[in-house]
């Protein structure tokens, strides 16, 4: 499915992450909030309690790419029939991250987004008949096009945007506990959601300590060079530090 339009990538800002997701709709006793280890516990302890999920900004290189393109040639064609996930194919250019945020958002616990808003009413789509990838495709780029996400959150990042039609190395993908208890992880340049497995005692606490997440992000690690190993981050959406 080819891109249908581009947009300036986000960057790796919680403050920009946040502010977008209280735009769309998210409840504000919720925020995001900068990872920086998956295996520290003093830095861990300074996560607010619970984690609800995790957004990963990795560097796209040859050994990433041949293994995501090998995952996906052992999978079936996804038809959008898993109904304990929300997940959408990328169709925006460079709105990885416009993606990475509707994969957390859509599949938090209804309590979490506010009534009536535009996260809520595109869940309310969503689970109003099964519809097709492209049908859900579609329903993200009428989203863009309302918030206006070059004018309003393209621009304010701490270092200076790229244009929307520059070829990035950057992307983001998404963590989060589907409604069977299992760990997905959720990317839109994917065949679908990968099922990473349920989600032991530890996760279901604080999915933050779920073990297959720290050795999911660091797989993509270990098949980085050298060169790019410093070009990751992360972020969680948790509970607010006011």
């Amino acid at each position: 499915m080819p891109d249908s339009t581009s947009v300036i990538p986000l960057e790796s800002n919680p403050q920009i992450f946040t502010d977008l997701a209280h735009k769309l709709g998210v409840s504000p006793i919720l925020q995001f909030h900068d990872v920086y280890s998956l295996t520290d516990p003093d830095l861990l302890a300074f996560l607010p309690h619970p984690i609800f999920g995790v957004i990963l900004l990795f560097p796209i290189t040859p050994a990433n790419e041949a293994n995501r393109i090998e995952a996906d040639q052992r999978t079936e064609p996804y038809l959008n029939d898993n109904s304990k996930i929300h997940w959408f194919k990328q169709t925006i250019r460079n709105g990885c991250g416009l993606y990475a945020l509707l994969h957390i958002l859509t599949n938090l616990p209804p309590d979490l987004n506010i009534s009536n808003s535009k996260i809520s009413d595109l869940v309310t789509k969503l689970n109003t008949k099964n519809k097709s990838i492209g049908e859900t495709s579609l329903l993200i780029e009428e989203l863009e096009r309302g918030i206006q996400l070059d004018e309003n959150y393209g621009s304010r990042g701490q270092t200076e945007a790229p244009n929307a039609t520059d070829d990035i190395n950057l992307h983001f993908i998404s963590f989060i506990k589907g409604r069977d208890n299992h760990l997905y992880e959720l990317d839109g340049r994917r065949n679908g959601p990968v099922d990473l497995g349920e989600v032991g005692d530890s996760g279901k606490e604080n999915l933050i300590h779920e073990p297959k997440l720290v050795e999911k992000i660091q797989s993509y690690i270990d098949n980085t060079d050298e060169e790019n190993r410093h070009n990751f981050a992360v972020m969680a959406i948790g509970p607010t530090l006011d």
